[in-house]
């Protein structure tokens, strides 16, 4: 059975902490067999910039924003995040976080001088389910990069990293780290029929989710996301993609009903699922807006257009 065409919010005890301090996405790391050959790949088929590569073969791409890169290929083995890093407002704010997390007992790693290419001093931690995460500096925005930065030249032109949805065994660890530890807010979930959630987006400021959870039966990342500027780029970049023949297209377009979101996913050059996707909701009546829930019946939460479900949630 279908919900309702309003889908009811999240009742019942509902706990964050104050937020961490966490301003938006900046980028992701990904170890690769071949990180020269995933670089390529991004640069021929993404609409990526490589913009450098260091003595330790990390490869840095840039998207078409103001972030000096958005996705850094690392020397490893193909499907592991080597980090996942978000921005704090400045270092007294990143020192402050470093304190909380230490204070509620969690390790953290204080980096004064980082070893990756025009990077700030940073601190990182490691989410329940294995995956490190970063908080560093960088560029300070008053709105998400998708709304204020110029419409890219070429097709396709991804503005900048805005989510991840990762895999978690756990999913109560997850959940509450996220909003009790991260201070991350949750604007949305999609339940089984037991009412066990299988997804879960989270927010730090007014984009719908800059991080994610997946309930999977394995640990480690389920899929990234970067930013278009618009639906017509969304839908320009699908067309290129198509047409070359180059890229694994795997789902869309699409509209997501959790999210608002127009997107597509493909693969890229080591197997990670990839989203392109823009005009993903807003979030601004903070102290009002209360959590939707979907449930997995119903098609709309992941494509109100096409009423279809991806291919790796299909049986």
């Amino acid at each position: 059975m279908n919900l309702p065409l309003d889908p009811p919010r999240i009742t019942g005890p509902f706990e964050w902490s104050p937020s961490l301090g966490i301003e938006r996405a900046h980028y992701i790391a990904l170890q690769a067999d071949d990180p020269s050959a995933a670089a390529r790949f991004a640069v021929e088929n993404m609409g990526l910039f490589l913009v450098h590569v260091d003595g330790d073969g990390r490869h840095y791409l840039a998207a078409n924003g103001l972030d000096a890169y958005s996705l850094v290929y690392t020397p490893g083995r193909d499907g592991v995040v080597d980090h996942i890093s978000y921005l704090a407002a400045s270092f007294s704010a990143l020192a402050t976080a470093a304190t909380r997390l230490e204070t509620g007992g969690i390790a953290v790693e204080r980096i004064a001088r980082s070893p990756l290419w025009r990077h700030s001093p940073a601190i990182r931690f490691v989410f329940p389910n294995g995956t490190p995460i970063e908080l560093s500096t960088g560029v300070n925005l008053p709105n998400p990069m998708g709304y204020i930065a110029p419409l890219p030249a070429g097709v396709p032109g991804p503005m900048s990293f805005d989510h991840a949805i990762v895999r978690a065994v756990d999913l109560k660890a997850g959940y509450d780290f996220a909003a009790r530890s991260m201070g991350l807010r949750e604007s949305g979930r999609i339940l089984n029929p037991a009412g066990i959630p299988v997804l879960g987006f989270f927010r730090c400021h007014t984009l719908y989710h800059c991080f994610g959870l997946a309930h999977s039966p394995t640990d480690g990342l389920h899929h990234f996301q970067l930013t278009l500027k618009d639906s017509h780029q969304v839908i320009a970049a699908h067309e290129h993609m198509k047409a070359r023949g180059k890229v694994e297209l795997l789902w869309g377009p699409l509209r997501h009903g959790a999210g608002q979101n127009v997107a597509f996913y493909f693969k890229d050059a080591v197997g990670n699922i990839v989203e392109y996707s823009a005009e993903e909701e807003l979030i601004l009546d903070e102290d009002n807006y209360v959590p939707v829930t979907w449930s997995t019946s119903d098609s709309r939460p992941t494509d109100e257009w096409n009423k279809t479900k991806a291919p790796w949630a299909r049986h």
